[in-house]
């Protein structure tokens, strides 16, 4: 999965010899803090709106100002994950993208790059999520993947975080099963603690019968 599958269908670029003044409407126009400066089809930077408001002459051109040149920028062909890095690391809400001449093709704001992530980890699926905390010396993938598939389960996605003050790692599932007490049941067995679960198809049940019992009601 690359990030240049995940463009942005909105324009946020403008063009280094644009005004000031049709910066700040664009802003306005896309309801957006910050916008990718070009030339042609070259990446120069970003601008945002603090910078735009604090010109003197808004008749000025971009190229007059303060333009952000971070190495905020990424080739299609990288990973949404590098994205997600991008953006916290220069707490960006958008990332410029790339060809592979350099030149640029658009951009991924949060929401796709969120988007993305959301594939990738299969949070669109239906199943269940285990968070379990095991030591760090005892930490096996495949035994959990064995576990996991002794009981007809599949994992969906898998993250894991080190804990070094208790020298544990907690490890998150995602399992393609909704009824997962005999699984848990088996993890208990092999000294897993289990710190949490979620049953997505539960929650989704909740709603409707929640939903249901308000129409009811009405049409009472």
């Amino acid at each position: 999965m690359l990030i240049g599958q995940f463009l942005s269908n909105a324009d946020f670029s403008i063009q280094k010899a644009d005004s000031i003044q049709q910066a700040l409407e664009k802003l306005q126009d896309m309801l957006c803090k910050e916008l990718v400066v070009l030339n042609g089809d070259e990446y120069i930077g970003f601008v945002n709106e603090s910078v735009l408001l604090d010109a003197d002459n808004e008749e000025a051109p971009i190229s007059s100002i303060k333009i952000n040149t971070a190495p905020i920028q990424l080739k299609f062909n990288q990973h949404p994950y590098d994205a997600l890095v991008m953006t916290t690391v220069y707490n960006s809400s958008l990332v410029p993208i790339l060809d592979q001449d350099n030149k640029y093709i658009g951009v991924s704001t949060q929401l796709d790059i969120l988007k993305a992530i959301s594939l990738i980890q299969s949070q669109n699926e239906s199943g269940a999520i285990i968070v379990l905390s095991i030591g760090l010396h005892d930490f096996s993938l495949s035994q959990i993947s064995h576990l996991v598939e002794s009981d007809n389960c599949r994992i969906l996605n898998c993250a894991t975080k080190i804990n070094l003050e208790s020298d544990s790692i907690e490890v998150t599932l995602k399992v393609d099963k909704s009824n997962i007490n005999a699984l848990l049941n088996s993890f208990l067995r092999h000294n897993y603690i289990v710190m949490e679960t979620h049953n997505t198809v539960a929650a989704f049940d909740d709603t409707a019968d929640r939903y249901q019992q308000l129409m009811n009601y009405i049409n009472i």
